[in-house]
């Protein structure tokens, strides 16, 4: 099932794809460069991930190891804010010692105290509300919450969705066109759910 609204140059474009399970990940190379979600924002991390997003405690803890805010790898993920705008990165922990430098509260911490983030505590926001951050996912979050997000609905760069979509199978492209349509937008808001067996891409 392909579901668009492209027609307008320049606006904001909405494609709905419907795709078999082993396309999904087709789509995470937009993960991985970056897409846009609406969440709560002017609160902890720890509850963006949680009441925003769904997760668990139990999954932020042990699978959620290295979290980026604007860059700065972040230890105190109920001490840092996130704020309208901001960029957030997730990863579970990475090989090696810089994995070990890097993963947040680990041992290696002290030594890049330089670069990590750290929020001013008069500089805290002071209300919650709905904003716009643009999130990355790496390694097995890419697996682990790639398909809901999609599933959920992000914006990305049509430039960048249109080199995506241009690599996959004729069946997951049909309806699509020749992609004019999505090549005139700016920013496109992506879902993609995944096919039932037995059925088609395209009702």
């Amino acid at each position: 099932m392909t579901e668009s609204n492209l027609a307008v140059p320049g606006a904001a474009g909405r494609l709905c794809l419907t795709v078999p399970a082993d396309r999904v990940p087709c789509f995470f190379p937009l993960l991985q460069k970056g897409f846009v979600l609406g969440v709560p924002v002017g609160c902890p991390i720890r509850v963006l991930l949680r009441d925003g997003l769904g997760l668990t405690d139990e999954y932020i803890e042990t699978r959620l190891q290295t979290v980026f805010l604007d860059g700065k790898p972040v230890d105190d993920i109920d001490g840092a804010f996130i704020r309208d705008g901001e960029t957030l990165a997730l990863a579970p922990a990475m090989p090696g010692l810089m994995g070990a430098m890097l993963r947040r509260g680990g041992f290696y911490a002290p030594m890049r105290s330089g670069i990590t983030h750290r929020d001013d505590d008069n500089a805290a926001p002071r209300w919650i509300g709905e904003g716009r951050i643009t999130m990355k996912l790496f390694g097995m979050a890419l697996r682990e919450l790639g398909p809901k997000l999609l599933e959920r609905g992000i914006e990305v760069g049509a430039g960048d969705l249109s080199e995506v979509i241009r690599e996959l199978p004729g069946d997951c492209r049909e309806g699509l066109g020749d992609l004019e349509g999505l090549e005139g937008q700016a920013r496109v808001t992506l879902r993609v759910t995944i096919a039932q067996e037995g059925k088609g891409t395209r009702d």
